[in-house]
Parts: structure tokens; sequence; C-alpha cells
């Protein structure tokens, strides 16, 4: 029995023991999977989840990747001279985490001896702190930026890439390398290329050329429209470096060389923008302008836009700096006004900023006032419900409607042709246009001239024409709208759309799509884009425009018509005057003016407009100088002026001949005739003379052969002796008759050459400025204008009243 029983315990053991072991295999097992499962996890997580994030942080540790700027393309004008252009500079790069890596502290002491944790530990904080300390007051010298900022990004240890300073220039940044040189940061700090953006001619077409931002990439005007061609494609170099951050030349790299952006060559001359702005700015300061001005100047038969001049402007090196003197005070004395917060303030700020970059001659809408009739006109004469021959009745008012509206001359015009009716700028003669053409043709003409849609020139932001609408325009109800339509007021057009519609007017009756960019190309100098003239459609015939622009010739040149104040002597120069109200205030008007030149071929049309000029008085309809407020007598002579230097300045020789002219009489040449001829063709010009020195031979003569003088001055003629080389100041002769500007200009041995209206105005500008030195006997051209005459200028009366 006792041999059974522990025959039985060995077998129950033996089981209990297989039972065991399969146990723990089972166990085992599952303790495998377990931690197989655990580990797989793992691994997907670091291998697939983590994996990019991994990789990046490895190769940070291991590379350093330097970005390099592509240098932007250059903005030429149409001559090549540079608008924009970018030049090389330097990014300071602060590493914090090599600043500290570079740290380093010996673990034993110069016996060998293990050093303990607690010294090791306070001298590598010393020394960290006195590497903090090199470095923030280095840079914060050099860079003339904030030390505890420097300090606070150094305390940014996971970082690589902290930008102490953009874009600075070479001065700079050699006094930087000097610095990681002779404390041995290399790789602590260091420089990266980009690029700076430079504007030659700081002021001039900023609204065009626009700026950049602080990323380089384009803000506004063409700057932001032709962003992705002049930005091209930055490079970036990949440099491995070991575990104390210095860099591994022989070790793997890449390069991705920078493509630079393409150049953008545009229509706009230099040289008639800074005439152009010139204008403006002068007229402006003349007539009290406190809403600044507008000018386009552009080719007619093409649309390519020579000059376009928005007021006020701005710096484009420093576009948020506030330049027009009348943002500035406003700014000024908001910020010492203690009951403006800082919010406010700043408000004011970007308002002020925003208005300096806007272009006013395609951002902002306006009414035309009398600038648009000449379009109505051509309307009538190519449907053929008026023409040369037509007549047309002012009373000085008109009934439309239950309205009377009131023409400038409130005591009428009386019976008029056409071509008076122009030049009068009449307004119930163009409203009795308006009524022969109907609502319907007028609404025609109007989107034929393009006034529905934008002009489509290459800037951004233009804003469309506001018309009323279609329907209640043609309607019964609309018969007012077409009245106040027909002679340019309660619609707004954009500058830029209704000097391409005159344009039409006059260049044979072309609608072109205007542009500012000729072409851009590659930095190999290839075309890559050329913008050919684009005509939309043609509005009216050859013939009608041919008679529209004698009309326009007629009211600069012609006895009576309101732009008289344009003419300049020896140039054809035909125009139309314009003085529109605004609803804002009875006071607020725009007097404008648009001139084109030569009258009979026209090369060149000039749009100009100045808001608001300031009124002597509440209500008064002159300024505190006397001008009467109106097109003709402030944008007129200013354009005229304008268009006679653009004409110079491309070479246009005047016209006209050694006789009486408009501006006095013209002095033939006399050195080598004899006194006695000398003295009969002086003569029959109305002329006398006096004598210098002895002899029977003119030797010389004062003024020069070609000067205008008035009729009755007395010329030098030199006999057998030099002509004096004595000096006198020139006076001035601002608001001086003709008479006073003669005799005083007389009354110190000069020679008046008058040009405008000669002995019916007073003097609007002198060619020389009061007290230039000038040689005695020299002949100065001097404006005159009647700028007190009531031409098309407004009351600050309504027009119109029930």
């Amino acid at each position: 029995m006792a041999l059974n029983g522990n025959h039985s315990g060995r077998s129950r053991n033996r089981r209990l023991g297989g039972r065991g072991m399969q146990r723990i295999l089972i166990l085992a097992g599952i303790f495998g999977v377990l931690t197989f499962v655990v580990l797989f996890g793992k691994l997907w997580q670091l291998q697939v989840v983590q994996h990019e994030n991994l990789e990046k942080k490895a190769i940070a540790q291991q590379t350093r990747e330097v970005a390099s700027t592509a240098n932007r393309g250059t903005i030429y004008d149409a001559n090549g001279a540079i608008l924009a252009i970018s030049g090389s500079v330097q990014n300071v790069i602060l590493s914090p985490r090599d600043v500290l890596a570079g740290v380093e502290v010996e673990e034993k002491d110069e016996f060998g001896n293990p050093r303990s944790p607690s010294v090791i530990e306070a001298e590598k904080k010393q020394k960290v702190q006195d590497t903090y300390d090199l470095i923030a007051d280095g840079m914060s010298e050099i860079l003339g930026i904030d030390r505890e900022d420097v300090i606070a990004r150094l305390n940014k240890t996971n970082s690589a890439w902290q930008v102490l300073a953009k874009k600075v220039e070479d001065d700079v940044a050699d006094q930087v390398r000097a610095f990681i040189e002779e404390h041995e940061l290399e790789g602590c700090l260091y420089l990266t290329d980009d690029s700076k953006r430079y504007y030659p001619y700081s002021t001039t077409a900023s609204q065009v050329v626009g700026f950049v931002n602080g990323q380089n990439e384009g803000a506004y005007g063409l700057e932001s429209l032709y962003n992705s061609e002049l930005s091209g494609e930055d490079g970036r170099t990949i440099i491995a470096k070991n575990a104390s951050g210095t860099e591994m030349p022989s070790a793997y790299s890449s390069f991705t060389d920078a493509v630079d952006g393409y150049d953008v060559h545009t229509t706009i001359d230099a040289t008639i923008q800074m005439f152009a702005e010139k204008t403006v700015e002068e007229g402006i300061e003349k007539f009290d302008v406190t809403n600044g001005a507008f000018c386009i100047v552009m080719d007619p038969d093409t649309a390519a836009v020579l000059a376009m001049v928005s007021y006020p402007d701005y710096d484009l090196n420093d576009p948020n700096a506030v330049v027009d003197a009348t943002e500035s005070a406003k700014l000024a004395k908001l910020k010492n006004d203690p009951t403006v917060t800082e919010e406010e303030y700043q408000d004011a700020v970007a308002q002020s900023q925003f208005k300096q970059w806007s272009n006013k001659c395609l951002n902002t809408s306006y009414e035309p006032g009398s600038t648009f009739k000449p379009i109505v006109v051509a309307a009538g004469l190519e449907e053929g419900v008026i023409d040369e021959s037509s007549t047309f009745y002012c009373s000085g008012k008109v009934h439309v409607g239950d309205w009377d509206i009131r023409c400038s001359a409130r005591s009428g015009h009386g019976s008029q042709t056409l071509r008076k009716a122009v030049m009068n700028s009449c307004n119930p003669a163009l409203i009795d246009i308006g009524q022969r053409l109907g609502a319907e043709k007028f609404y025609e003409y109007w989107e034929n001239f393009g006034f529905t849609s934008t002009t489509g020139i290459e800037l951004p932001g233009e804003e469309k024409s506001v018309f009323w609408d279609k329907e209640e325009f043609v309607s019964p109800a609309g018969i007012t709208s077409l009245a106040t339509g027909s002679f340019g007021q309660r619609f707004t057009t954009t500058p830029i759309q209704l000097i391409t519609a005159l344009s039409a007017c006059i260049n044979g009756g072309h609608l072109m799509e205007p542009y500012v960019v000729q072409s851009v190309t590659d930095n190999e100098g290839n075309v890559v884009s050329y913008h050919e003239p684009s005509e939309i459609r043609q509005v009216i015939s050859q013939e009608t425009s041919d008679l529209v622009r004698s009309f326009m010739e007629s009211v600069v040149n012609d006895p009576g018509g309101t732009g008289k104040n344009a003419k300049v002597a020896g140039y054809q120069i035909g125009g139309k005057t314009g003085s529109s109200q605004t609803l804002d205030s009875s006071d607020h008007i725009i007097v404008s003016f648009v001139g084109f030149a030569p009258a009979d071929d026209p090369e060149v049309i000039v749009l100009l407009a100045y808001d608001w000029p300031q009124p002597a008085a509440p209500g008064a309809n002159t300024t505190a100088g006397g001008v009467y407020i109106s097109g003709g007598n402030m944008a007129a002579p200013m354009c005229g002026e304008l268009i006679a230097n653009i004409l110079d300045y491309l070479g246009y020789e005047k016209s006209g001949s050694a006789s009486t002219t408009a501006s006095g009489v013209t002095i033939p040449r006399l050195t080598g005739m004899s006194l006695t001829d000398a003295q009969a063709a002086l003569s029959k010009l109305g002329l006398t003379c006096r004598t210098s020195g002895e002899g029977a031979t003119v030797t010389d003569q004062a003024p020069s052969a070609g000067s205008s003088v008035p009729a009755g001055s007395s010329i030098v003629l030199y006999l057998g002796t030099e002509k004096t080389e004595e000096t006198v100041p020139m006076p001035d002769l601002t608001g001086m008759t003709y008479d006073q500007a003669r005799e005083a200009m007389e009354s110190v041995g000069l020679y008046l050459e008058a040009t405008g209206a000669g002995q019916e105005g007073t003097v609007f500008s002198q060619s020389v400025d009061p007290g230039a030195p000038l040689e005695v006997g020299t002949a100065v051209e001097v404006k005159f204008t009647d700028i007190a005459a009531e031409d098309e200028g407004l009351s600050p009366s309504d027009l119109w009243n029930r």
C-alpha cells in the first residue's frame, strides 16, 4: 500500500508539475506577446507617428540650414531709370542652443581628480552668464537693439534660430563679423544673406510703384500686383555640423541656388512724372487746397500712362511715415490730446497711412463736372441729333421736371452755336443735347465709352463708376438724372476711367485699354511678356473726333473760352474746364482741366484736378488770394504750363514767327545790321531802341533774338562795344497787372515776355524766381491769367432749385 501511495503522489506531482509548466509557458507567452505589442506600439509611435517630427529634430541637431534670399526684380521707368531695386543686406541670427552647448567646464582638477558636481554646475552657470552678457552687450551696441531683448532670446535654449536684426547694411554686418571672430562665437551668431528694397526717387510715382512689407512681399502698387514675377525663388544651403555646432564643410551639404525675380518695365517717364508732381504741389499751395489732388498724363493713341500723381503721396523708403503737412498736424494734435486714447490715435495713424497709400486716380471716384461734356457732345454728333451748325439758347437756367437747373452764367449766354456752347461750358445747352439723345442712347454711349466696367489697368484697387440704375434712368422719372448727367454731375467716375474715355474723343474715336507696364523681362534680359496697345472698340467716327477736338481747341484759344488760361504761346493746346460740386458740402468743389497737345494731332493728354480749394470765407466764391474758384482759373493755367513743359522735354518746337503774337512782339536778329536798318526793322514792329557805344553796325542786342517783349518796348543796340555783364535781381511780380509788371521789369533793365491772358489778366507765375540775378536786358517769361473771371465756376449755392 505504501508503495502504491508513493507512486500515486509522484504521479500527481508530475501532473501538477506539467500543468505548472504549461501555466508558465502560457504566462510567458502572454507576457512575450504583451511585451512585443508594447514594443511594436512604441516602435510604431517612433517610426510612424513621430517619424517626421523626430526626423526634423535629428536633422536640426546634425545640420544647419541657411536661406539665401532671391534678389527681387527691378522696376524701371520708360527710359530705363530705376524706380525700385533690391540691394544685398544681412540678417543677424542668434542660436541660443549652440551658445549653451558651446560652454564647456573641466570636470577634473589639475591633478586629475574629479571635481565636485556643485562646483562644476556653479562654474558652468557663471560661464553661461558671462557669455550671455558678452553677446547682449555687443549686439545691443552694434545693432542698436534692447539688451534685455537679447537676453530674453538667449534664454530660449531649445531654439537655433532667433533673428536679432533684419536687413542690416554692410557697415553694421562687418562689425558683427568682427565681433564673432574676436570672441570665437562661430555657430552661435551668424549672418545670412538677404535683400532690401530701395526706391531711388523716394516719393516719385509712389502710388504706382508701391512698396514691400517686412517679408519682402509686395504690399501696394506694382510691387503687389507683380509680386510673383518680381519675387523670384529663394535658395537654401544645408551644412552638416558637429556636436559643438561647428560646421563641417567636408560632410554632406546641399545647395539650391536662388533664382532672381523678373524685371518690370513701366510706361512711366520719371521726368514727366516729376513735372506733374511739381504742378500738383504748386497748385495745392497756390490755391489753398485741403483734400489733395490728382493728375494723369497719357498717350491718347495707345493709352500708355506717362505719369500718374495722387496727392498726398509718401516716401517709398519709409511708407509708414505720414509726410503730408495737414495730416501730420492732425495726428500731432491728437497725440497731445489727453482725451484721445492710444487706440484712437493708432486708428487715426492707420487712416492717414491708408489715405497716402491710396491712388486717387483709380481708387476714388468723383463727380467730373464739365470735363465730361465732350463725351456728351461726341455722342450727340455721332447720333446726328446735333451738328456744327446747331444753335442753343441759354437764359441762365432751364426747368426740368420739378427743378430749375442753373447755368454758371446766371444772366445766360443767349443764342449760341454748338462751338460757342462748348467754349462757354453752358449747362442748358448740354441738357438740350442730352434730351435730344434721349435716356436710352445716353446710357448706350455710357456703356460704349467703358463706364460700366473698370478699365483693366494693371494696378490694384480700381473702382467702378457709379451711375443711376438703367431702368430708373430711362424711365420718365429719370428726366432730371439725364439733365444733370449731361453736364457731369450726380454720378461719379474715376480719373483713369474719364481720361480713357476723353482720349477716345480726340484720337479718332478709339477706346483703348490703359496700361502702366510695357514689358516684363527675366534676369538675362529676355522678354517674358510685352504689352501691345489694345483697342476695346471704336465708339465714335474719325469725323466726330476731329470736330470734338476742334471744339476743345476753341475752348483754350478762341476769345471767351473758359480754358483761355491754359493757353501758352507757341503751343497748340486744346482742353475742357471742369468745376464740380459735391454733396457733402456746398463749399466742397473739385476744380479740374483736361488738356491735350498738339491740338491737331495729340501726342499727350493730361487730366489735372484740385480737390477743395478753400474759399476766403464760408459761402465765398474766391480764395483768400482773390482767385475765383473754378477749373478755368486754377487747373487750366497749371495744366497749360505742364503741357508746355512736357512738349519741351519731348522735343517739340514752339510755333510762331518774328511777328506780333498774343505774348507780345518777337524780336528779330539785329546783330550785324547797320544801325539805320535795325532801327527801321524795330519801328515796323512797334518797338523803339536805345544805343550803347559808338559805331554804324550793331554788334549785339538785348534782349536776344527770338525773345518776346511788349509792344512799345525799347531794345538796347550795342555799337562797337560788348554787351554789359551787369546783373540785377528779378522783381517779385506776384499779383501785378500787366502794366505794373512791365514797369517793374523795365525799371531794373529787364524785359517782360508775357504769356497767357496778357494785358487782360494778372501775374499767375514767373519763369525766374524773385531775387535771382539776371543780366541787364534779359527777357523773362511771365504768365498772366484772368483769375477773377466767373467762367464755368460754381457758386456755393445749389445749381438746381425746386
